[in-house]
């Protein structure tokens, strides 16, 4: 008989159930031992635990170097000196094996050759066997929890016959676990499905995969009816890449989540580019003149999660992110997790911000575009936080616009606003306009005329200098209390415009349906204004708005040539950095004020 060589490594007592020392048994047990434990009989190696005795010992023997091989250790944790790391999960779960210098170059390759072979399922397998026997030191407490698990089957057995009987009985009820657009399960059934399936056996092994799709641009570029049945083809394809151990469901206006065990990363890299590259095909496949684009986030789980909402969260900013650097997708990392800390931290001081007036209103100038004089601004925000400093509306909209609290903000500026309007009618300034832009929720709302006119009662300035802007995006949906919206402040006396128009294939027709004042042009179109194509796009544009008594501005210039170019068409009034960055109110009033006197 061959012998074989000594291997000895050094455990970690406590990583239950991947690794743990059984009292018991007074031997370790888990995963890794099992792994380890079939590596040695198919191999010419014999593995022993050194010093086995219930104490974590690796510090001590890392630094005597007495063993071949240290494991238990979080991919988190600090590596080791002159060590060779294994990871023995992919993902930022990976739980790390370290070679020392006096492991053997073959032993080191042997293992590693023999881990590569191990499947997902093979160690899910190995998982549940580790946690069906959980460690103890008592006799007693075994007989007991044997029984309260026997209980527990009976209670469970009991439960699902009782909702298997109410079942039954709403079958001719809707299903609210079931979205209605693409007939995919929704939050709550992936709430309910993630309980069931998603537990301390195998959740390590899992990766929470958030797949974004882009719902308002789709709507501005072609219709609600086509970004429907975009969504409808992405729930067909997701769903051909379902395994049976995957759970898919629709979780959001704009996001799927699947919850689906963790390959290598190679195989995890091939899986999901091809998945994501049959999604894009849509466009060319059925004649759309855009883009049909999915983003995916990938959040590996860890043994500590439990927060289901949290967990979509985490996943989806790997989509966000990913969208942002244009790649198919991205590992949600440490630094996304700390970013999104830094989020949280913000939403908590959201209520302070409002009561210590920390959101501040700025003022970007427009100028005529034949006289290059100031006579308008558009009213931006900022927040002026007390450690952060002035933080950027890309900054915290996307916090208030989650938390369902950016109606706050557009009802707090617009008081803003009327304030500054006010301030300049009293300083003798009754001809500058100030635009405001306002969310879609906010704009779509029913009460939404009428909480301008309580606003605006209490202030005395010529209503015809507030111009309230409405975006594509408002405009798709909930189009008939729009209207009535737009009808009931232009009866008041106030302005109303179109913003980005252009951007989509919507504009022309929102022409039609809402009674409007004046159209402001994308930024996108105004930064071709110097090109053969787009001068004559953007001519007719401001053709058509002429001919129906619109005022044009046009956003985003930066160069004297596209100011030369717009004046040639006859656009209106312009505004852009090549004139006026975003200022403080009181540094607009400051220079309103003296533009006047000169």
């Amino acid at each position: 008989m061959e012998e074989k060589t000594l291997i000895y490594v050094a455990g970690n007592p406590d990583a239950y159930p991947l690794e743990y020392f059984d009292k018991d048994t007074q031997t370790y047990a888990g995963v890794i031992p099992e792994l380890l434990a079939e590596f040695s009989d198919q191999s010419t190696y014999e593995i022993v635990y050194y010093e086995a005795d219930g104490t974590d010992h690796r510090e001590e023997l890392a630094q005597q170097k007495q063993v071949d091989l240290f494991s238990g250790y979080e991919a988190e944790e600090e590596q080791l000196d002159h060590a060779h790391e294994l990871p023995l999960f992919s993902g930022e779960n990976a739980y790390m094996l370290y070679f020392t210098e006096a492991a053997p170059a073959a032993f080191r390759s042997d293992l590693q050759a023999y881990l590569a072979e191990v499947s997902p399922a093979e160690m899910t397998g190995l998982l549940m066997a580790s946690v069906e026997t959980p460690p103890s030191s008592q006799g007693l407490y075994w007989t007991m929890g044997a029984m309260g698990a026997a209980l527990l089957v009976m209670a469970v057995v009991l439960l699902l016959t009782v909702r298997r009987y109410r079942r039954k009985l709403k079958e001719s009820q809707q299903n609210v676990e079931t979205d209605e657009t693409t007939g995919l399960g929704n939050m709550e059934y992936l709430e309910r499905y993630y309980k069931q399936y998603i537990n301390d056996k195998n959740r390590i092994l899992y990766h929470a995969i958030y797949f974004y799709v882009d719902t308002d641009r789709l709507r501005r570029l072609g219709s609600g009816q086509e970004t429907d049945e975009f969504l409808r083809y992405c729930a067909v394809i997701l769903g051909e890449y379902t395994e049976d151990s995957d759970i898919l469901a629709r979780v959001s206006e704009q996001g799927f989540l699947m919850l689906r065990l963790g390959g290598s990363a190679e195989q995890t890299d091939t899986w999901l580019c091809t998945l994501l590259e049959r999604v894009r095909d849509y466009a060319k496949r059925y004649g759309k003149p855009y883009d049909t684009n999915l983003y995916a986030g990938i959040y590996p789980l860890k043994s500590q999660d439990r927060d289901l909402n949290e967990i979509v969260f985490q996943a989806s900013q790997g989509a966000y992110q990913a969208e942002k650097e244009e790649v198919p997708y991205l590992f949600c990392s440490q630094a996304m997790i700390q970013k999104s800390l830094q989020e949280r931290q913000l939403q908590a001081s959201i209520d302070q911000a409002f009561a210590q007036k920390e959101f501040q209103l700025y003022i970007q100038f427009y100028v005529d575009a034949q006289t290059l004089k100031v006579v308008g601004g558009e009213a931006l925000s900022r927040w002026k936080h007390p450690q952060k400093g002035i933080l950027l509306p890309s900054v915290f909209i996307p916090l208030l616009e989650r938390e369902k609290m950016i109606s706050r903000l557009d009802y707090y500026c617009l008081k803003e606003v009327c304030f500054f309007l006010e301030s300049l009618l009293k300083a003798g300034v009754d001809t500058f306009f100030v635009s405001c832009n306002f969310s879609r929720e906010t704009f779509a709302a029913a009460d939404f005329a009428q909480k301008v006119q309580e606003i605006l009662n209490g202030f005395t300035f010529p209503r015809e200098l507030l111009i309230l802007e409405i975006t594509e995006s408002v405009s798709v949906r909930n189009a008939a209390q729009i209207r009535q919206n737009v009808i009931a402040l232009k009866k008041y006396g106030v302005r109303v415009a179109l913003d980005d128009f252009g951007e989509g294939f919507t504009s022309f027709y929102d022409l039609q349906k809402y009674p409007i004042d004046g159209i402001k042009l994308d930024k996108g179109l105004v930064d071709h204004v110097t090109t053969p194509i787009g001068t004559a796009i953007l001519k007719a544009m401001i053709q058509v708005g002429h001919e129906l008594n619109m005022t044009i501005l046009a956003e985003g210039v930066e160069t004297d040539a596209q100011v030369k170019a717009l004046q040639e068409i006859h656009c209106d009034v312009i505004q852009g950095f090549r004139f006026c960055h975003p200022l403080p109110q009181w540094e607009a009033t400051e220079q309103i004020i003296q533009n006047r006197r000169t």
